[in-house]
Protein backbone atom coordinates (compact mmCIF):
# COMPACT_ATOMS: atom_id res chain seq x y z
CA UNK A 1 0.00 0.00 0.00
CA UNK A 2 2.80 2.40 0.94
CA UNK A 3 4.62 1.52 -2.31
CA UNK A 4 1.51 2.31 -4.35
CA UNK A 5 1.12 5.66 -2.60
CA UNK A 6 4.78 6.49 -3.31
CA UNK A 7 4.36 5.69 -6.99
CA UNK A 8 1.22 7.84 -7.26
CA UNK A 9 2.89 10.71 -5.42
CA UNK A 10 5.90 10.54 -7.76
CA UNK A 11 3.63 10.60 -10.80
CA UNK A 12 1.79 13.61 -9.34
CA UNK A 13 5.03 15.52 -8.74
CA UNK A 14 6.36 14.76 -12.24
CA UNK A 15 3.07 15.81 -13.79
CA UNK A 16 3.21 19.07 -11.87
CA UNK A 17 6.73 19.74 -13.11
CA UNK A 18 5.68 19.05 -16.70
CA UNK A 19 2.69 21.38 -16.38
CA UNK A 20 4.85 24.14 -14.89
CA UNK A 21 7.30 23.76 -17.78
CA UNK A 22 4.55 24.47 -20.28
CA UNK A 23 3.17 27.88 -21.20
CA UNK A 24 0.37 29.13 -23.36
CA UNK A 25 2.89 31.20 -25.25
CA UNK A 26 4.37 28.65 -27.66
CA UNK A 27 7.42 30.82 -28.26
CA UNK A 28 8.50 30.28 -24.65
CA UNK A 29 10.53 27.10 -24.05
CA UNK A 30 9.25 26.73 -20.50
CA UNK A 31 11.09 26.66 -17.20
CA UNK A 32 14.57 25.18 -16.87
CA UNK A 33 15.26 23.06 -13.81
CA UNK A 34 18.86 22.25 -14.82
CA UNK A 35 20.13 25.53 -16.32
CA UNK A 36 23.78 24.45 -16.31
CA UNK A 37 22.84 21.65 -18.71
CA UNK A 38 20.74 23.91 -20.92
CA UNK A 39 22.91 27.01 -21.11
CA UNK A 40 26.56 26.35 -21.88
CA UNK A 41 29.12 28.33 -19.94
CA UNK A 42 31.51 28.21 -22.88
CA UNK A 43 32.38 31.52 -24.49
CA UNK A 44 31.79 32.07 -28.19
CA UNK A 45 34.92 32.72 -30.26
CA UNK A 46 34.14 36.41 -30.81
CA UNK A 47 32.47 37.16 -27.46
CA UNK A 48 34.01 39.10 -24.58
CA UNK A 49 35.76 36.99 -21.97
CA UNK A 50 36.52 38.30 -18.46
CA UNK A 51 39.10 35.56 -17.91
CA UNK A 52 41.73 37.16 -20.16
CA UNK A 53 43.34 40.59 -19.85
CA UNK A 54 42.26 41.70 -23.31
CA UNK A 55 38.71 40.32 -22.78
CA UNK A 56 38.99 38.35 -26.04
CA UNK A 57 37.87 34.71 -26.13
CA UNK A 58 39.75 33.76 -29.29
CA UNK A 59 43.36 34.26 -28.28
CA UNK A 60 46.14 34.96 -30.78
CA UNK A 61 48.70 32.09 -30.98
CA UNK A 62 52.08 32.65 -29.39
CA UNK A 63 54.29 34.65 -31.74
CA UNK A 64 56.39 32.46 -34.03
CA UNK A 65 54.37 29.28 -33.48
CA UNK A 66 51.92 27.27 -35.58
CA UNK A 67 50.07 23.96 -35.19
CA UNK A 68 52.13 20.94 -36.21
CA UNK A 69 49.64 19.98 -38.91
CA UNK A 70 49.85 23.48 -40.41
CA UNK A 71 53.63 23.64 -40.88
CA UNK A 72 54.66 25.76 -43.85
CA UNK A 73 55.23 23.98 -47.18
CA UNK A 74 58.52 25.38 -48.45
CA UNK A 75 58.44 24.02 -52.02
CA UNK A 76 56.89 26.49 -54.45
CA UNK A 77 55.30 25.76 -57.83
CA UNK A 78 58.32 25.72 -60.19
CA UNK A 79 59.42 22.37 -61.72
CA UNK A 80 62.74 22.31 -59.83
CA UNK A 81 60.91 22.39 -56.50
CA UNK A 82 58.45 19.72 -57.60
CA UNK A 83 61.43 17.50 -58.38
CA UNK A 84 63.10 18.48 -55.11
CA UNK A 85 59.94 17.43 -53.27
CA UNK A 86 60.14 14.09 -55.04
CA UNK A 87 63.74 13.70 -53.93
CA UNK A 88 63.21 14.68 -50.29
CA UNK A 89 59.59 14.13 -49.18
CA UNK A 90 58.22 10.93 -47.69
CA UNK A 91 55.03 10.30 -45.74
CA UNK A 92 55.63 10.79 -41.99
CA UNK A 93 54.04 7.41 -41.29
CA UNK A 94 54.15 4.06 -43.04
CA UNK A 95 51.13 3.69 -45.31
CA UNK A 96 48.81 0.68 -44.87
CA UNK A 97 45.71 -0.56 -46.69
CA UNK A 98 43.63 1.35 -44.15
CA UNK A 99 45.22 4.56 -45.44
CA UNK A 100 44.57 3.46 -49.04
CA UNK A 101 40.86 2.90 -48.36
CA UNK A 102 40.62 6.28 -46.64
CA UNK A 103 42.47 7.80 -49.60
CA UNK A 104 39.90 6.28 -51.95
CA UNK A 105 37.09 8.13 -50.18
CA UNK A 106 39.03 11.38 -50.34
CA UNK A 107 39.91 10.84 -54.01
CA UNK A 108 36.26 10.25 -54.87
CA UNK A 109 35.35 13.47 -53.06
CA UNK A 110 38.05 15.85 -54.30
CA UNK A 111 39.58 14.35 -57.46
CA UNK A 112 37.15 12.16 -59.35
CA UNK A 113 35.19 14.95 -61.08
CA UNK A 114 38.26 15.85 -63.11
CA UNK A 115 40.51 12.78 -63.13
CA UNK A 116 37.77 10.13 -63.25
CA UNK A 117 37.23 6.94 -61.24
CA UNK A 118 40.17 5.18 -62.85
CA UNK A 119 42.37 8.27 -63.05
CA UNK A 120 42.18 8.38 -66.87
CA UNK A 121 41.19 12.08 -67.06
CA UNK A 122 37.59 11.19 -67.88
CA UNK A 123 35.69 12.70 -64.96
CA UNK A 124 32.32 14.42 -65.28
CA UNK A 125 33.80 17.90 -65.72
CA UNK A 126 35.83 16.56 -68.66
CA UNK A 127 33.14 14.52 -70.41
CA UNK A 128 30.61 17.34 -69.99
CA UNK A 129 32.96 19.77 -71.70
CA UNK A 130 33.13 22.11 -68.70
CA UNK A 131 36.93 22.06 -68.50
CA UNK A 132 38.95 23.95 -71.12
CA UNK A 133 41.67 21.28 -71.11
CA UNK A 134 41.92 17.66 -70.00
CA UNK A 135 43.61 17.07 -66.65
CA UNK A 136 46.52 14.70 -66.29
CA UNK A 137 45.92 11.01 -66.95
CA UNK A 138 47.19 9.50 -63.69
CA UNK A 139 47.90 6.19 -65.41
CA UNK A 140 50.34 7.68 -67.94
CA UNK A 141 53.80 6.16 -67.67
CA UNK A 142 55.30 9.56 -66.89
CA UNK A 143 53.16 9.84 -63.74
CA UNK A 144 53.47 6.16 -62.85
CA UNK A 145 57.23 6.68 -62.70
CA UNK A 146 56.94 9.87 -60.64
CA UNK A 147 57.63 9.67 -56.92
CA UNK A 148 55.09 10.05 -54.16
CA UNK A 149 56.74 13.31 -53.11
CA UNK A 150 56.12 14.83 -56.55
CA UNK A 151 52.42 13.92 -56.42
CA UNK A 152 52.20 15.28 -52.88
CA UNK A 153 53.71 18.54 -54.16
CA UNK A 154 51.07 18.80 -56.90
CA UNK A 155 48.18 18.02 -54.53
CA UNK A 156 49.49 20.54 -52.02
CA UNK A 157 50.13 23.61 -54.20
CA UNK A 158 48.56 22.70 -57.53
CA UNK A 159 49.96 22.45 -61.03
CA UNK A 160 48.95 24.32 -64.17
CA UNK A 161 45.18 24.71 -64.12
CA UNK A 162 44.83 22.39 -61.12
CA UNK A 163 44.25 24.30 -57.90
CA UNK A 164 45.91 23.84 -54.52
CA UNK A 165 44.45 21.50 -51.90
CA UNK A 166 46.97 22.41 -49.21
CA UNK A 167 44.44 24.61 -47.43
CA UNK A 168 41.57 22.15 -47.92
CA UNK A 169 43.10 18.83 -46.92
CA UNK A 170 45.33 18.01 -43.98
CA UNK A 171 48.84 16.73 -44.64
CA UNK A 172 47.76 13.21 -43.64
CA UNK A 173 44.80 13.25 -46.01
CA UNK A 174 46.99 14.42 -48.91
CA UNK A 175 49.37 11.53 -48.32
CA UNK A 176 46.40 9.13 -48.23
CA UNK A 177 45.25 10.35 -51.65
CA UNK A 178 48.77 9.94 -53.02
CA UNK A 179 49.00 6.40 -51.67
CA UNK A 180 45.62 5.48 -53.17
CA UNK A 181 46.73 6.78 -56.58
CA UNK A 182 50.02 4.91 -56.40
CA UNK A 183 48.62 1.60 -55.17
CA UNK A 184 45.18 1.32 -56.75
CA UNK A 185 45.41 3.43 -59.92
CA UNK A 186 49.07 2.89 -60.83
CA UNK A 187 49.66 -0.59 -59.41
CA UNK A 188 52.66 0.39 -57.29
CA UNK A 189 53.74 -1.50 -54.13
CA UNK A 190 51.97 -0.51 -50.93
CA UNK A 191 53.92 1.78 -48.63
CA UNK A 192 56.98 2.04 -50.88
CA UNK A 193 59.34 4.68 -49.51
CA UNK A 194 61.31 5.57 -52.63
CA UNK A 195 62.72 9.00 -53.39
CA UNK A 196 63.09 10.28 -56.94
CA UNK A 197 66.50 10.48 -58.52
CA UNK A 198 68.02 13.71 -59.76
CA UNK A 199 66.84 15.01 -63.12
CA UNK A 200 69.96 15.51 -65.28
CA UNK A 201 68.11 18.05 -67.44
CA UNK A 202 67.98 20.52 -64.56
CA UNK A 203 71.73 20.38 -63.93
CA UNK A 204 72.15 22.35 -67.16
CA UNK A 205 71.77 26.14 -66.89
CA UNK A 206 69.07 27.81 -68.95
CA UNK A 207 71.68 29.61 -71.06
CA UNK A 208 73.56 26.36 -71.74
CA UNK A 209 70.29 24.61 -72.54
CA UNK A 210 69.31 27.18 -75.18
CA UNK A 211 72.84 27.25 -76.61
CA UNK A 212 72.77 23.47 -76.99
CA UNK A 213 69.35 23.59 -78.65
CA UNK A 214 70.52 26.27 -81.09
CA UNK A 215 73.61 24.24 -81.99
CA UNK A 216 72.04 20.81 -82.16
CA UNK A 217 68.69 21.53 -83.84
CA UNK A 218 68.05 23.78 -86.84
CA UNK A 219 65.25 26.30 -86.45
CA UNK A 220 62.03 25.09 -88.05
CA UNK A 221 58.45 26.23 -88.45
CA UNK A 222 57.23 23.36 -86.29
CA UNK A 223 54.38 20.98 -87.07
CA UNK A 224 50.88 22.34 -87.49
CA UNK A 225 48.58 24.52 -89.56
CA UNK A 226 50.79 27.64 -89.61
CA UNK A 227 53.34 27.57 -92.42
CA UNK A 228 54.02 31.26 -93.03
CA UNK A 229 53.61 34.52 -91.08
CA UNK A 230 54.24 38.10 -92.13
CA UNK A 231 54.91 40.13 -88.97
CA UNK A 232 55.30 43.74 -90.12
CA UNK A 233 54.97 46.58 -87.61
CA UNK A 234 53.54 46.18 -84.11
CA UNK A 235 49.73 46.24 -84.07
CA UNK A 236 48.78 47.70 -80.67
CA UNK A 237 45.16 46.56 -80.90
CA UNK A 238 46.33 42.97 -81.39
CA UNK A 239 48.81 43.39 -78.53
CA UNK A 240 46.05 44.49 -76.14
CA UNK A 241 43.86 41.55 -77.11
CA UNK A 242 46.87 39.24 -76.86
CA UNK A 243 47.51 40.38 -73.29
CA UNK A 244 43.93 39.50 -72.35
CA UNK A 245 44.19 36.08 -74.02
CA UNK A 246 47.55 35.36 -72.39
CA UNK A 247 46.24 36.23 -68.93
CA UNK A 248 43.12 34.12 -69.44
CA UNK A 249 44.64 31.08 -71.15
CA UNK A 250 48.38 30.93 -70.43
CA UNK A 251 49.20 32.61 -67.12
CA UNK A 252 48.55 29.49 -65.02
CA UNK A 253 51.83 28.06 -66.33
CA UNK A 254 53.70 30.99 -67.89
CA UNK A 255 54.81 34.39 -66.61
CA UNK A 256 55.81 36.98 -69.24
CA UNK A 257 59.31 37.77 -67.99
CA UNK A 258 60.39 34.91 -65.71
CA UNK A 259 60.33 31.13 -65.78
CA UNK A 260 57.39 29.59 -63.93
CA UNK A 261 55.89 26.14 -64.55
CA UNK A 262 56.92 26.60 -68.17
CA UNK A 263 59.44 28.92 -69.86
CA UNK A 264 58.92 32.68 -70.10
CA UNK A 265 57.91 33.98 -73.55
CA UNK A 266 60.37 36.87 -73.15
CA UNK A 267 62.69 36.77 -76.17
CA UNK A 268 61.07 33.64 -77.60
CA UNK A 269 61.21 35.05 -81.15
CA UNK A 270 64.97 35.33 -80.84
CA UNK A 271 65.07 31.59 -80.19
CA UNK A 272 62.25 30.20 -82.32
CA UNK A 273 60.59 31.03 -85.62
CA UNK A 274 57.17 32.75 -85.25
CA UNK A 275 55.48 29.86 -87.09
CA UNK A 276 57.00 27.44 -84.55
CA UNK A 277 55.61 29.51 -81.67
CA UNK A 278 52.12 29.60 -83.15
CA UNK A 279 52.10 25.87 -83.90
CA UNK A 280 53.22 25.20 -80.32
CA UNK A 281 50.29 27.27 -79.06
CA UNK A 282 47.79 25.68 -81.43
CA UNK A 283 49.06 22.10 -81.55
CA UNK A 284 51.13 21.34 -78.42
CA UNK A 285 50.40 17.61 -78.26
CA UNK A 286 51.54 16.94 -81.82
CA UNK A 287 54.56 19.21 -81.37
CA UNK A 288 55.73 17.41 -78.23
CA UNK A 289 55.38 14.05 -79.96
CA UNK A 290 57.15 15.00 -83.20
CA UNK A 291 59.21 18.18 -82.87
CA UNK A 292 62.75 17.76 -81.55
CA UNK A 293 62.91 21.10 -79.73
CA UNK A 294 59.49 20.62 -78.12
CA UNK A 295 60.66 17.22 -76.85
CA UNK A 296 63.73 18.83 -75.27
CA UNK A 297 61.56 21.46 -73.60
CA UNK A 298 59.36 18.76 -72.10
CA UNK A 299 62.41 16.98 -70.69
CA UNK A 300 63.54 20.17 -69.03
CA UNK A 301 60.25 21.52 -67.69
CA UNK A 302 58.45 18.19 -67.12
CA UNK A 303 55.18 19.94 -67.85
CA UNK A 304 53.36 19.08 -71.08
CA UNK A 305 51.72 22.18 -72.50
CA UNK A 306 47.92 22.14 -72.46
CA UNK A 307 45.94 22.66 -75.65
CA UNK A 308 43.75 25.70 -75.00
CA UNK A 309 41.82 25.18 -78.26
CA UNK A 310 42.64 28.67 -79.50
CA UNK A 311 41.95 29.84 -83.02
CA UNK A 312 44.77 30.92 -85.34
CA UNK A 313 43.60 34.50 -84.94
CA UNK A 314 43.83 34.25 -81.14
CA UNK A 315 47.26 32.62 -81.30
CA UNK A 316 48.44 35.39 -83.63
CA UNK A 317 47.36 38.03 -81.10
CA UNK A 318 49.29 36.27 -78.35
CA UNK A 319 52.33 36.16 -80.65
CA UNK A 320 51.96 39.91 -81.24
CA UNK A 321 52.03 40.42 -77.47
CA UNK A 322 55.22 38.32 -77.23
CA UNK A 323 56.88 40.69 -79.71
CA UNK A 324 56.54 43.57 -77.24
CA UNK A 325 58.00 41.86 -74.16
CA UNK A 326 61.11 43.50 -72.73
CA UNK A 327 62.94 43.30 -69.42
Amino acid sequence: MIKLISIRFSIFILSGILVMSCDRNRNMPGYDFLPDMVYSRAYEAYSENPVFKDSTSQQIPVSGTMPREMAAFTYDVVPENRLLAGQTLLSPELMTMKHVFEGKKLYETFCVNCHGIGGKSDGFLVTSGKLPVKPANLTDERLVQSSRGELFHVVTIGFGLMGSYGATLSEKDRWKIVEYIKVKLQGQPLGARVLAGANPALSESYEDFEARIATKFPRTKGIGPVTSISLGGINQSMVDQGIELFNAKCSSCHKPLVKYVGPAPLGVLNRRDPEWVMNMILNPNVMVENDAVAKELLKRYLAPMANQNLTQDEARKILEYFRTLKK
